[in-house]
């Protein structure tokens, strides 16, 4: 397993490395937009058409670096749930030979001290369940950048004329999605805080 916990490092590095990418080629886009600028101001419009040229392919490099990362960042998520699942069976083979050995010399005590260490492992198995599921909501929030996507929407509505508080309702879905998700994430912390104090 230790090779399975090596190859979620390297996959979750290598998708913050392709997100540093797409960062690195949104600041050579805004460049390249600027020097268009001066070029159209100076009169030369073969010069701004090169620089328009180069900030389209900026953008569209940053997409895809944007767009890999997220697919990196769901194997990650897979690969989490392997290791996760791989310990909690590896618990749970413990639990049920001490089982066997303890049914065959029927000692209540000791069987229902298995069954509490069997229904703790099931209950840490839901708060890393849990926990997986959360993370992976959060990854895919995480690769859609709000603000250029709100950004971009005004662009276009005002080179459209239109006006984009009249026509979509401003993101209120936000702010309730993160309330709910911090209500989650505060009631995740308590489970496993108790988790713990049993252990």
């Amino acid at each position: 397993m230790p090779s399975m916990e090596k190859n979620l490092f390297n996959l979750k590095f290598a998708a913050k490395e392709l997100q540093r990418n797409s960062k690195k080629c949104d600041k050579e886009e805004k460049l390249e937009k600027a020097k268009v600028k001066k070029a159209i101001q100076k009169g030369n419009m073969e010069v701004a058409r090169i620089h328009a040229e180069n900030a389209i392919r900026q953008k569209n490099q940053s997409v895809n670096f944007l767009r890999m990362s997220a697919r990196v960042d769901a194997v990650a998520a897979r690969v989490q749930t392997a290791v996760t699942m791989n310990q909690v069976t590896k618990s749970m083979a413990g639990v049920v030979k001490g089982m066997d050995a303890t049914l065959k010399s029927m000692n209540l005590e000791k069987i229902s001290a298995l069954m509490d260490k069997f229904e703790h492992q099931f209950e840490t198995l839901d708060v890393q369940t849990a926990q997986m599921e959360d993370s992976m909501s959060s990854t895919t929030t995480l690769t859609t950048p709000q603000n250029q996507v709100e950004s971009l929407l005004h662009e276009m509505a005002d080179e459209a004329g239109l006006d984009l508080n009249m026509e979509l309702p401003q993101g209120q879905t936000g702010s309730v999605g993160t309330s709910v998700a911090s209500t989650e994430q505060d009631e995740l912390s308590q489970r496993l805080a108790k988790l713990r104090d049993q252990m």
